[in-house]
């Protein structure tokens, strides 16, 4: 997997699952992880990104792919 595409997955995952979670008057700011989550767009309703959870999905799937290739 090229690191573009790592990236974008992990881009895709990490506004997919706080959302999935209940946005912003969900699970997700209401516990340990929203440490890293921010509001990418100024009075956005709802939508949110996970930093680690994009660094940390986007470095694993590069990973996980690139051994399992071989």
């Amino acid at each position: 997997m090229k690191w573009l595409t790592a990236l974008i997955v992990g881009a895709l995952l990490a506004i997919l699952l706080p959302m999935m979670l209940g946005g912003q008057e969900g699970v997700w700011l209401n516990s340990w992880v929203k440490w890293g989550t921010i509001r990418p767009f100024r009075g956005s309703p709802g939508l949110l990104f996970s930093i680690p959870l994009f660094l940390g999905s986007a470095l694993a799937f590069r990973l996980f792919f690139n051994w399992h290739s071989r």
